[in-house]
């Protein structure tokens, strides 16, 4: 269980730090805060990840394009549904201490 957590923990700092940047870089080259813009990017990566998160897994095939006849059985992509949390988070964090 260790290991998962220290897998998801540095799954999750990459993913916040790769978005924190992009947003940064957005938000200058189009004239903007970067915090504002770090702060928005948290807010859709990490919205996106939590509706992927919540998606039901059973009765479609990605791979393979089928339906199957299983019960669908929940969100069980907890990962992605964390570490959208966690960027929505990040993004309130952001928004809150930026300077007016």
């Amino acid at each position: 269980m260790g290991e998962a957590l220290v897998r998801f923990a540095l799954f999750t700092i990459a993913i916040a730090v790769a978005v924190g940047a992009i947003g940064a870089v957005v938000a200058v080259a189009t004239g903007h805060d970067a915090a504002g813009g770090i702060a928005g990017a948290y807010y859709l990566v990490g919205a996106a990840l939590f509706l992927v998160g919540m998606f039901p897994t059973g009765g479609f095939s990605v791979i393979r394009g089928t339906i199957t006849k299983r019960k669908p059985t929940g969100s069980r992509q907890d990962p992605f549904f964390l570490t959208g949390l966690i960027l929505i988070a990040l993004g309130v964090v952001f928004d809150v201490t930026k300077p007016f």
